[in-house]
């Protein structure tokens, strides 16, 4: 978006598989590309490399040569090493922080706190994608984290998608479309709930779409040992999910985190009931519309419970979907781009803008 409007990007990023083909968009629309190496340091050696102070200003080399008027930090998980901040302060380039994702379990490393304090208490501006996700990290600082905004991520559906409902008989067919991660998507979760006789006897099937993070081998030996293969199948990565929801009544996210599911965004813009855990922004998305169902933890028995009401309404799932799309359209933005675009820009002195 940036780009459209004639400004120069430049973008520093390790290239993972996963991210190729956005980063490639990327730069034949003009950015420039830096791709670090990405180094593996046990921690023996990394905690000698930081008395040393050889790990405190990464990323030095790079800045200097591009000179940006601002720089706006990802980080895919709040915990993510927070030092190229620090290394901004230190050479007075002002910069804005953006968290994707937390976890109310997990706690900054205490020899780091100070670390994290600083970065965050000198960014221009902080954004979040969920108030749970500020919320987490403010307590992780014992910092005032009320000045961040929260922001809405960018979707891949149309936003008129109205995929076709598809046919009931002979099953109803529940998606979970996430990366195959347990830690996180909590995909072993279903598979523990859909052990018990009830959920075999019912005329009701799971698919599963998303890359693979490192755990498919280990949850297609679950979903062996256990004898689901009928009700649970993994269907691989679509990048066409309007056709992902021709075919499936309703979304299931049993994450442990998450900060702004795009799934369960896309899955409401296609008119799909959503079924997911209360961490990120789900509550926010779709509770008190009367068009999905939220289970407050990702523990068996609440997704068990969660899965439990949303089966005795079955019949309902169709005009629950349609509520749902019309709540993420009065509740999201359809500029998720532009209108953040707009608020790094903002960011800008006016005379370097």
């Amino acid at each position: 978006m940036l780009l459209k409007q004639g400004h120069e990007v430049a973008f520093s990023s390790s290239q993972w598989r996963q991210t190729a083909a956005q980063l490639m968009k990327l730069i034949e629309a003009g950015a420039v590309p830096h791709f670090r190496t990405r180094v593996q340091l046990g921690p023996a050696l990394r905690r000698t490399l930081e008395r040393l102070r050889l790990l405190q200003m990464p990323h030095v080399g790079w800045l200097k040569k591009t000179k940006p008027d601002l720089v706006v930090i990802s980080f895919a998980y709040f915990s993510n090493d927070p030092q190229i901040a620090n290394t901004c302060r230190m050479l007075g380039i002002p910069y804005a922080i953006l968290v994707q994702s937390a976890g109310a379990s997990d706690w900054l490393r205490r020899r780091h706190l100070m670390s994290f304090q600083a970065a965050y208490a000198h960014a221009r501006q902080v954004f979040f994608v969920s108030s749970e996700n500020r919320d987490t990290l403010e307590v992780n600082l014992a910092a005032d984290l009320s000045h961040a905004q929260i922001v809405d991520n960018p979707f891949t559906v149309r936003p008129g998608a109205t995929p076709v409902w598809p046919a009931v008989e002979p099953f109803w067919k529940i998606a979970c479309v996430a990366r195959i991660n347990l830690a996180s998507k909590g995909q072993d979760l279903l598979v523990r709930v859909l052990r018990q006789p009830k959920w075999r006897a019912r005329p009701l099937r799971f698919s599963l779409w998303g890359y693979d993070n490192g755990d498919l081998s280990l949850l297609q030996k679950l979903i062996s040992l256990y004898q689901l293969n009928d009700q649970i199948r993994y269907e691989g990565f679509s990048s066409d999910i309007e056709s992902v929801w021709s075919s499936n009544h309703a979304f299931l996210l049993p994450s442990r985190l998450e900060g702004n599911s795009l799934a369960l965004i896309e899955a409401m813009y296609c008119g799909r009931v959503p079924i997911a855990t209360n961490v990120g922004r789900a509550a926010e998305l779709f509770e008190g519309k009367d068009c999905g169902f939220l289970a407050m933890a990702a523990t068996v028995e609440l997704i068990d419970d969660v899965l439990e009401r949303a089966w005795r309404r079955r019949h309902d799932w169709q005009s629950m979907g349609q509520r749902a799309a019309m709540a993420i359209r009065e509740r999201h933005s359809l500029r998720p781009a532009e209108d953040f675009a707009a608020l790094i820009l903002s960011l800008v002195s006016p005379r370097r803008r």
